[in-house]
């Protein structure tokens, strides 16, 4: 997975750099408008093992194997296959005689801020911890492939940009569903080429922006997503302090340094609590300065040898 900002010209001369090795030839670059620069201004290269955390590991996961990986659809299929089933009731309760499940496997912080009508969301963050669709003697309600006919449901699924689908599939596909299906390019190829037709909400991205209304992608605007307020039918949104609704789909880190949860919140509660996510947080001895509105907390580096006491007298 590669990520990096720059100039257009020169992002442009990378990608078509890139795609005359005949390995990268089709490769599926996205790209999306920054109107404050650098949204990755740092080089950073990390080794990871795994990019996707599962119980005993992945090597038994023939993830190289198209054959056990979910179908991927274009944006256009996904769409039609959208607005036929959502005619349906995605949401009821007795998932044995549903013929489509439409799965959202991306982080519970991703999914608070936008996701497709209909979708369901496994209340997991890390493939470490997952059971979906292995339940047997212990079925819980948060379980969406509880008791689904494993032959005959079809399971659409969708993340940001593909590596969860294809882990997931895969997992499934092991243990026996047959008919899955997944976006892609993931969410932000579909805005793109569909715009935000069955999408509600905004697009969460890894970088200092957090998120992006759909119109970024589909008509290439560059309104920052900041002051993008919900909708009249998106009323999904919820503070995680109070649970009432939200007017920005917009994330903030707690104050506390040594907590530094990423959660949507009210102004109200971010005022009351002191840009803290609850009141346990609030007599942390490494609180960062309240910010005012949605402005964004720097790296954690900067505030690790700050003065936390001298710092809160100014602040309060």
């Amino acid at each position: 997975m590669n990520k990096y900002s720059g100039p257009s010209k020169d992002a442009m001369t990378y990608v078509n750099w890139l795609r005359k090795d005949n390995r990268f030839s089709d490769i599926l670059v996205q790209i999306s408008p920054s109107e404050k620069g650098h949204t990755f201004p740092t080089l950073k290269l990390r080794y990871k093992p795994s990019l996707v955390q599962f119980e005993g590991g992945m090597s038994h996961l023939s993830l190289l194997d198209p054959s056990m990986r979910a179908i991927p659809l274009s944006p256009s299929e996904w769409r039609d296959r959208l607005e036929s089933i959502n005619k349906t009731d995605l949401t009821a309760k007795d998932n044995s005689n549903r013929n489509y499940i439409l799965l959202d496997v991306r982080n519970g912080y991703e999914w608070d801020i936008g996701h497709f009508r209909g979708a369901q969301r496994p209340s997991v963050d890390c493939f470490r911890n997952t059971s979906f669709g292995l339940s047997r003697e212990e079925i819980t309600a948060s379980d969406p492939l509880s008791n689904v006919d494993k032959e005959k449901a079809n399971i659409l699924m969708y993340c940001t940009g593909g590596i969860r689908c294809d882990v997931y599939s895969s997992i499934l596909r092991q243990q026996g569903f047959q008919n899955l299906y997944t976006l892609k390019g993931g969410v932000s190829h579909y805005l793109k080429n569909e715009g935000p037709a069955e999408w509600v909400g905004n697009l969460f991205v890894f970088d200092s922006r957090l998120s992006l209304p759909p119109s970024i992608y589909y008509t290439g605007a560059t309104t920052e997503a900041e002051s993008t307020p919900v909708s009249g039918d998106d009323n999904f949104a919820k503070c995680y302090v109070c649970s009432l609704e939200v007017s920005e789909l917009r994330h903030r880190n707690c104050a506390n340094l040594d907590c530094n949860l990423l959660f949507l919140c009210c102004g109200q509660c971010a005022e009351d609590l002191r840009g803290c996510c609850c009141l346990t947080c609030t007599t942390a001895p490494r609180l960062r300065p309240v910010l005012n509105g949605m402005q964004r907390y720097k790296k954690w580096h900067y505030y690790r040898d700050m003065d936390f006491q001298g710092k809160m007298k100014i602040s309060a």
